[in-house]
């Protein structure tokens, strides 16, 4: 992919759909404003037709303030006061007097803004989305006053509740199903946490299993009880030849040296034997089972395939029992059982979802309730329905410019609504997406990079923002050699790191006098801008048995080892463990810099180094 052009805000065209991508400190908000106010002073467009989204109700008021500010500051230059040190208005001026609006229009224009602001529409995707369905309450179908709720887990375990009661109770259902999912554990609240995650991603497609939907369809009833006249004929098989079972791996360890030794080993086999008598021993052929199991070991097809092939050869037979014929035939039973079950399950969750998802919109509606999550789906429905198909028209003409702020964070539903509002029946309004995909952090609210991958695609123009105003031009040249080194380190084809240069804003210093002499480091030098720690390997680990592969204590107590070594002979610690270090040295290195800052010996500038200048991110 072609690099992209920075944009230059005061001199870019107002119209199409441009992306903008804008890595961290770069001038976003800066920019944005400026696009804001040359739609507002070029176009002469009031604040209640800019739509402004943003993704938080925090970054809405910010973003209001900046927008609201940087009004009034150019106004008082027009009014004769001497702009400060940023070059925006003095540019922004000269832009739109370039284009022929004089300075009296452009204070008229924005005294206007300023006495209105409260009407702007700056809101975030649920706020605009609300506000376009309670304006056209009809459009939507629901009801005119709605009360909105945080969430809906109650009423979205009320409906699964009822769906259980109505497949359980009618009798319907084989027993054998009904045993599977209590064994499975699935519940009314397992199964309403699945429909809360569809829900949440409405436009997904759900690759389901069509002929497992097809075999619930039929009931496939005849299919089961065949299924499990088998699989009880071979428990009853298998449990009267149990007695058996030490005498069958006494058969196979006398065969080791004819079998594949990589899965045919002297433990295995005794533990495929102990398996095998735990199994026999519950007296349930559908007790659960060991997720890496050997009990396939002692099976006789499972002895076939893996023996020697130069052992057949030479006419030498796996070793031969009755209770491996049994296990196999049991094994098989169990699997063919639970594959007929899995498919009938399968077919009752989509039931479940589908009607489910159906059932809990109907009742909110009922009970004049609604989520966040239903404020996008009813705006996307509205637009893409087809009972309403001037609704977009007329949203376009009420907002014929919007902005969109932190679109890395958008989802299939939110851009489909922008889409069919911009971009649709012949449309092909203002639009500005601004964002950067390398600080996505909401996929656990359905933000989807695909969504925003293929929206760059489509847009007319894409630019970017190449100079980071906020960080020292010593750790942005840090990052980029660090990250420089594989432009592809974020593994997503078209999501690549792009290099930042330092911009022209000053930056006040760091100052570190606790670095003078530790590496040549002169007094009141900070030291590398960028550090990379790494815990170090454990060696009391590594002398205390660690190479056995044993748990050992990690010098405080707690196991931190899970027994394999690293590259330099240490052994590797336990996940939990290296967390627990990790925070631990970052806490250590918090109260560090704090005591350094009260002291007088890490500043900025000319203040000491408080703690409010300190950011922690944990990642876990």
């Amino acid at each position: 992919m072609s690099a992209a052009p920075e944009l230059d805000v005061f001199h870019c065209p107002l119209d199409g759909v441009r992306l903008v991508e804008a890595s961290a400190g770069t001038g976003k908000t800066w920019n944005i404003c400026g696009l804001y106010l040359r739609l507002l002073l070029e176009r002469g467009l009031g604040v209640e037709s800019l739509l402004v989204v943003t993704f938080t109700k925090a970054a809405t008021a910010e973003l209001s303030g900046r927008i609201r500010d940087r009004l009034a500051e150019t106004l008082r230059v027009l009014d004769g006061t001497a702009p400060g040190g940023d070059p925006f208005v003095p540019r922004l001026i000269e832009t739109v007097q370039a284009r022929g609006v004089d300075t009296a229009l452009m204070r008229l224009r924005l005294r206007h803004a300023l006495q209105v602001f409260d009407e702007a529409s700056i809101f975030t995707i649920h706020g605009f989305c609300q506000r376009a369905l309670a304006d056209t309450p009809f459009a939507a179908g629901l009801p005119y006053a709605l009360e909105l709720v945080e969430d809906d887990d109650a009423l979205r375990l009320e409906v699964v509740r009822d769906f259980w009661r109505r497949e359980f109770a009618g009798g319907a259902l084989p027993a054998a199903l009904a045993a599977h999912l209590l064994a499975r554990r699935d519940s009314p609240e397992a199964w309403a946490d699945v429909l809360g995650r569809h829900m949440a991603r409405p436009l997904a497609r759900v690759l389901w299993d069509e002929a497992a939907h097809a075999a619930e369809d039929a009931r496939c009833a005849a299919a089961v009880d065949a299924a499990q006249v088998r699989l009880d004929a071979a428990w009853a098989a298998a449990r009267a030849l149990a007695g058996e079972r030490e005498s069958a791996v006494e058969h196979v360890l006398a065969s080791l040296e004819h079998l594949n030794a990589t899965s045919y080993k002297a433990d295995a086999v005794a533990r495929a034997g102990a398996e095998w008598a735990h199994w026999l021993g519950a007296h349930d052929v559908s007790a659960p089972l060991p997720k890496d199991h050997k009990l396939a070991l002692l099976a006789a097809d499972t002895l076939l395939a893996r023996s020697k092939k130069d052992a057949l050869k030479r006419g030498l037979a796996p070793p031969a029992h009755p209770f491996f014929d049994a296990a196999a035939e049991l094994l098989a039973a169990r699997a063919e059982a639970e594959a007929l079950l899995d498919g009938l399950r399968a077919g009752l969750l989509r039931r479940c979802i589908e009607s489910g998802a159906e059932a809990l919109r109907r009742r909110k509606r009922d009970e004049r309730q609604i989520a966040f999550d239903d404020i996008l789906w009813n705006a996307h429905q509205a637009l893409h329905g087809g009972a309403q198909p001037w609704l977009a028209a007329a949203l376009h003409a009420r907002y014929p410019v919007a902005l969109i702020d932190e679109f890395q964070d958008t989802d299939p539903l939110q851009f489909g609504i922008f889409d069919r509002i911009y971009r649709a029946e012949g449309r092909h309004g203002t639009l500005f997406l601004v964002g950067d995909p390398k600080q996505a952090i909401y996929s656990f609210r359905s933000a989807d990079l695909f969504t925003y991958l293929m929206a760059r695609e489509r847009a007319d123009a894409r630019y970017t923002l190449a100079h980071n105003q906020r960080s020292a031009p010593a750790l942005i040249e840090a990052c980029n050699r660090l990250f420089g080194a594989n432009p592809a380190v974020f593994m997503m084809t078209g999501l690549d790191y792009v290099q930042v240069g330092a911009g022209s804003r000053p930056r006040t210093p760091l100052v570190d006098d606790t670095e003078a002499g530790e590496g040549g480091a002169a007094p009141g030098d900070p030291g590398p801008p960028l550090r990379l720690w790494r815990i170090p390997r454990d060696e009391t680990l590594a002398t205390a048995g660690g190479e056995e592969g044993e748990q050992s204590d990690g010098g405080d107590g707690q196991a931190g080892g899970d027994g394999a070594l690293d590259a330099s002979g240490g052994v590797r610690l336990a996940r939990a463990e290296a967390l627990r270090r990790a925070a631990r040295a970052s806490a250590a290195e918090i109260a560090r810099l704090i005591a350094a800052g009260a002291a007088g010996r890490i500043r900025i500038g000319e203040r000491p180094l408080a703690p409010a200048d300190i950011a922690e991110v944990g990642i876990d």
